[in-house]
Formats: structure tokens, sequence, C-alpha cells
């Protein structure tokens, strides 16, 4: 199981599936079970890298998030305007590298100055830093809100957060419990937690 934490190519692509789970957690699959896993591995994944390749495995999260849950724009761009299946998919790809982008940040701060060892502060990093790229990600560039995490429990049981936060507070919720359940072995060995 070291092979998850450690850097190389086995824990990159683990981040990329582990993107890619996210679109099966949300309609019309509503899997919801699969964003609280994909969201465990990505935290995983994380917990001992060095600042610049958490950058590098956030974006390979971002990237098969996006990369599978945009797949409609291939459409679009193919089907509706006209562009052969090559441009399509080489601008698809294009579109969810750069908007992967948006999870390298905050893993990389994440990992630079907001792990700390401790499994409950780093859950609570770790969520807040999470609800903070998705705020951000809804407002830059006039938003891109798709794929929020919230957006899979529409129908699970975190479904009754939605009147109180919206899909940011449920965001929230699925990183935090994500991360602590990745960190219950250092929980467990902790006597006051």
């Amino acid at each position: 199981m070291n092979w998850i934490t450690r850097p190389g190519w086995p824990g990159n692509l683990l981040a990329l599936a582990a993107g890619a789970l996210t679109p099966l957690a949300m309609a019309p699959f509503d899997y919801w079970p699969l964003q609280l896993l994909s969201l465990a591995l990505l935290y995983l994944g994380l917990r001992e890298l060095a600042p610049k390749i958490a950058l590098l495995r956030g974006w390979c999260y971002g990237f098969g998030l996006f990369g599978a849950g945009t797949s409609w724009i291939y459409v679009s761009i193919h089907d509706f305007g006209g562009a052969s299946p090559l441009l399509a998919g080489g601008l698809m790809l294009l579109f969810s590298a750069a908007v992967a982008l948006f999870f390298a940040l905050p893993t990389w701060l994440w990992g630079r100055w907001l792990r700390n060892g401790a499994g409950l502060g780093d859950a609570l990093a770790f969520a807040a830093l999470w609800v903070a790229q998705e705020a951000f990600r809804g407002w830059f560039l006039t938003g891109f809100p798709w794929l929020y995490a919230g957006y899979s429990q529409l129908d699970g049981p975190l479904a009754g957060l939605a009147p109180i936060g919206g899909v940011w507070l449920i965001g929230f919720v699925l990183a935090f419990s994500a991360a602590l359940v990745v960190n219950l072995p250092r929980l467990r060995q902790q006597p006051r937690a």
C-alpha cells in the first residue's frame, strides 16, 4: 500500500482514476459512495508527498475528473461544431488539462503549509482547501461550477445539508469525512481524539 503515498506514476495513475470516479457518483449513475472513495484516495495519495509532487498528483486527479466528466465538450465541438474528431478530442484534452490546474494549487498549498501529520488537523485543512478550490472555481473567469463534489449527494445521505450550506457544505463534509476515514488509524492512537 506504500506505492499510493510514494512519488511516481502508480500513485499519479491512481489519482487520475480516483478523479474519473466522480462522474459515476453523480446523475444519472448516482453511485454516491464513489465520491467519498474518490476523495479518500486523493487524500491518501497526498499525505506524504513533497509539495511539488503533490501539485502534480492534484493535477492528475483534476485531469481524471474533467476528462471523464466533461466528455460532452467533445460532442459539442465535434457534432454541433463540425470539427474533426482529432481536433475535438485535442481541444477537450487541452480544456481538461487546463481546468485540472484548479486542483493542483490547493494540493500544493496543503502539502507546503497546512499538512501537519495530526489526523484531525489534516482532515480539516484538506476539507477547507477543497471547499476553497470549489468556491474559487465557481467564481474565477465567470465561474466553472461543474462537477462539484456536493452534487453527488443530491440523492445520498448528505442531501439534507443542501438547504443549509448548498453543495459547498456537502463538499466540505465529504472531504472531511474522507480524510477522517483515511486517518482513522492515526486518530485511534491519539487518546484525546
